[in-house]
């Protein structure tokens, strides 16, 4: 199983940028640092990520580092500038106990950096590389507290952890085979053992006039920079399959229910990788055996659009989402399967045609068999009528997110018996 053997070009919604999950979830930040971005290109700062104050997640003071002994995710934000092209940024979310080592080798890969992958394993020999590219050369010059270190093979301690080298508001200067990116912290989430260590969050390329490079836009320069060799476009599956490392998302995969499983595979959805992983469905989910007994009916649809429109349901409820999102996570994975309104027996509408994909509200409509269900149980809303607006308070109310997020984790986790329905 390999990402990268299937562009996003070949796949039903098209070309990426900062395209998929990390596309439609709301994501800290990143509209700030675009908006900084944009502000950079028209000349307003000379450096947005080494002059701006950086913001913050979690809304505490700058000098609130986290303890020793305290891991969390911080904000990564990375950005190359070309002159003549225009500014590659990444933004990533990796956890405070990486090694200096180990980041730089995260934000490369989100570049696409030739030998970024295998760099760890061939730190050990300069002269050759196991994977076959030139070993990546490098060194991070980070500032924090005014005080400049620099980090290099040859150099300061590149196992010392992100936490120290950086914070929740550092900012440095990477040199990789002689090409410079800026990186800087900002801000920090609250993390466990199961979050994953480095997730690619999202990928913008402005060129010099301020133009934003976005999902399915034309590219005149093609999909790769004139000369500075990295992508515009940025496959946010194949980064973060290659960040989380193959064998690890198989084994992701192959603990969660088979049905699902199969349709994720068949439609290259690997940005919900990092969800999965962070769901702990390795961990048996906290539900009574009643709300089980209900919940193992699910998906209560018998056709493929419905089972399949029942499971995007399922798995846009457990990112915890508002209203929009969830909307948006559903079309985003029934676009990717490929099923459109005449799989669902749709004559043509107003402005719709029967090839065209299915909205949010077609998608509830097919799923609605198996929202009734988790709404008895209070994984879900009562649906309304489309226009209308019911005063009637429901028997079950909405239970409280970790309730709602324990049933999500019983739905979504492989378990004894949970094998596809035939259909």
């Amino acid at each position: 199983m390999n990402a990268r053997q299937a562009p996003w070009t070949d796949r039903a919604r098209g070309a990426a940028v900062s395209d998929g999950l990390a596309a439609v979830l709301p994501l800290p930040l990143l509209d700030a640092v675009r908006d900084t971005r944009e502000r950079t290109v028209q000349g307003a700062v000379a450096n947005a990520a080494g002059s701006a104050a950086p913001q913050r997640f979690d809304g505490g003071e700058d000098d609130d580092e986290p303890g020793d002994g305290e891991d969390v995710t911080l904000l990564l934000l990375a950005e190359h500038h070309r002159t003549g092209e225009g500014y590659f940024t990444r933004a990533l979310g990796v956890n405070s106990a990486m090694s200096v080592a180990e980041t730089v080798r995260a934000v490369l890969i989100s570049f696409s950096w030739p030998g970024a992958v295998r760099m760890l394993q061939d730190a050990g020999d300069a002269g050759s590389s196991v994977s076959g590219d030139a070993p990546v050369t490098w060194a991070l010059h980070a500032r924090r507290s005014d005080r400049l270190r620099v980090y290099s093979r040859t150099g300061g301690p590149i196992g010392t952890p992100l936490r120290e080298a950086l914070g929740r508001d550092g900012t440095a200067t990477l040199f990789a085979d002689g090409v410079v990116f800026t990186v800087t912290t900002a801000g920090s989430m609250t993390r466990d053992d199961h979050t994953p260590d480095a997730v690619c969050l999202a990928g913008d390329f402005i060129d010099e006039q301020g133009t934003v490079s976005t999902a399915g836009a034309a590219d005149t320069a093609g999909t790769v920079a004139r000369t500075s060799g990295i992508p515009r476009e940025v496959d946010l599956a194949a980064v973060n399959v290659t960040l989380t490392g193959e064998e690890t998302v198989e084994q992701i995969l192959a603990g969660i229910a088979p049905e699902l499983h199969d349709l994720l595979l068949a439609g290259d959805l690997y940005e919900f990788t990092p969800l999965l992983q962070a769901l702990d469905l390795e961990r048996p989910a906290q539900v009574s055996e009643g709300i089980q007994s209900v919940l193992s009916t699910l998906p209560a649809e018998t056709t493929p659009v419905g089972r399949a429109a029942a499971w995007a349901r399922i798995v846009a409820l457990s990112t915890l989402s508002d209203r929009t999102a969830s909307d948006e996570i559903t079309e985003m994975l029934m676009a990717a399967l490929g099923f459109t309104r005449a799989d669902a027996d749709l004559a043509p509408d107003v402005g719709k045609l029967s090839s065209d994909p299915l909205d949010a509200g077609e998608i509830r409509r097919l799923s609605a068999a198996t929202g009734h269900v988790l709404a008895t149980c209070g994984a879900d809303v009562w649906g309304q009528r489309e226009g209308t607006v019911s005063g009637v308070t429901p028997l079950v109310r909405r239970c409280s997110l970790v309730e709602r997020l324990e049933m999500y984790r019983f739905l979504l986790q492989r378990r004894d018996g949970n094998s596809p329905r035939e259909v």
